[in-house]
């Protein structure tokens, strides 16, 4: 019975942190040098360049990472849409605390918190992309100043972005039910990639108000 109860917790955990209909597949166990490493980005995309059919994600050109004096990491993503510039920038917070699934199950996940970051009138033509590209027709005016989530990494080190690649599951739990949201962050310093997946066509309304000024 308690081995039946330990499986049914387990398989209730990874399907917290990588279920869903996402096609961003679920991570298997390895260390931040060993995530698959994407195309070098030598100059802001076409933020939808990358995306597949069905799903909206969107990926930006790194053009700044700075650590700042409360340990954070800011990055700082740049492109295009449509001849249309757009920005953003991405705080990771100075705490990340390291978790196990167990001893016998040698994935790391950190938990921390995210943070999406307005950089001015390119932010806010981001977030009225986004609209326009999930039909949410939510017609935002401007990106609010900032919006905090709750990151779980599925692979790297966001503690440290030098040491790889680093996947991270967000999650916006602030305002009642129907505002919950979840979307991936994923980070590669040495290809200057930022890239924002979605998790699910129902969370999109969600994300757009998260982001959205109120």
């Amino acid at each position: 019975m308690f081995i039946s109860r330990y499986l049914f917790a387990l398989m209730g955990l990874f399907s917290f942190l990588f279920g869903g209909c996402s096609k961003q597949p679920a991570p298997s166990p390895q260390s931040a040098a060993q995530v698959r490493s994407s195309k070098p980005l030598a100059a802001p995309p076409e933020v939808t360049s990358e995306g597949e059919e069905g799903f909206h994600d969107l990926v930006f050109y790194i053009q700044e990472h700075k650590r700042l004096p409360d340990g954070s990491q800011s990055i700082r993503g740049s492109g295009t849409h449509r001849g249309r510039p757009l920005s953003l920038e991405v705080v990771l917070g100075p705490s990340w605390v390291a978790g196990s699934l167990g001893k016998d199950i040698p994935l790391v996940t950190y938990r921390g918190v995210v943070t999406y970051r307005s950089t001015g009138p390119d932010s806010d033509t981001f977030v009225q992309i986004l609209d326009e590209l999930y039909g949410t027709k939510l017609s935002p005016k401007a990106m609010g100043r900032e919006t905090q989530f709750t990151g779980i990494s599925l692979g790297g080190d966001p503690r440290d972005l030098a040491k790889g690649p680093v996947k991270i599951k967000l999650f916006f739990e602030s305002g009642g039910q129907d505002d919950y949201a979840e979307l991936y962050t994923n980070i590669q310093l040495d290809a200057h990639r930022l890239e924002m997946h979605e998790k699910d066509e129902e969370y999109r309304s969600p994300v757009v108000r998260a982001l959205r000024a109120h």
